[in-house]
């Protein structure tokens, strides 16, 4: 009886192991990235709660410029190359145009928050499925994926018109955001506190 031979794909697979161990680290290493954007996204939420609906036009100015830095955080950590580099540069976009031009966009308001949350979901479900399957921040990752999914599709078929409507809106978008990136900051500083206290240990 002869031994089986392991499979071919195993021999491949250690590329794609190394490179899903240093994304794991880079997001590990990036866990100040997601508390300030927390905090931003929280203190739009706040404001949008409390906002003057005929101050419509500044308070998306103030999304647009949390989408830019959200695209900046992105590719300062990330870079320009891949899917998650591509997630940097269309909040970039988006916030641009939003920051430039609320007026002529305030109707399109639901659908490109819409879109922002689509392009984070599909960022970080990609990010889930480059990560290796041992890494404990993996579920982390994939269930905020699918939460932002879940907003943006929410957005983008929202029935309601109007400024009360869309304040709403970027009130809700931007607290749950909020609650989602506080939720990483937790879990990827703990997985940075483990790799540092493992190096002392060395």
């Amino acid at each position: 009886m002869t031994d089986p031979q392991p499979p071919h794909e195993e021999i491949l697979d250690d590329a794609v192991l190394r490179d899903r161990d240093a994304l794991g680290d880079q997001l590990t290493n990036l866990w100040w990235t997601f508390l300030l954007r927390g905090i931003l996204a929280g203190l739009l939420g706040i404001a949008a709660l409390f906002w003057p609906t005929s101050s419509i036009s500044l308070l998306l100015r103030l999304v647009g410029l949390l989408l830019i830095l959200d695209g900046g955080l992105t590719l300062l950590g990330f870079g320009r190359r891949g899917l998650i580099g591509g997630v940097g540069i269309g909040a970039l976009l988006i916030g641009l145009v939003l920051l430039v031009w609320p007026e002529g966009v305030a109707k399109l308001t639901f659908f490109l928050l819409g879109a922002w949350a689509l392009i984070v979901g599909i960022g970080s479900i990609m990010a889930w499925r480059q990560m290796p399957d041992r890494s404990p921040d993996a579920p982390t990752v994939r269930n905020s994926g699918i939460l932002a999914l879940i907003i943006g599709l929410a957005l983008i078929f929202w029935p309601g018109t109007g400024m009360v409507a869309l304040g709403w809106a970027i009130a809700f978008s931007a607290l749950a955001f909020a609650v989602v990136m506080f939720w990483l900051t937790a879990r990827f500083k703990r997985a940075h506190d483990r790799v540092a206290m493992k190096v002392v240990n060395r």
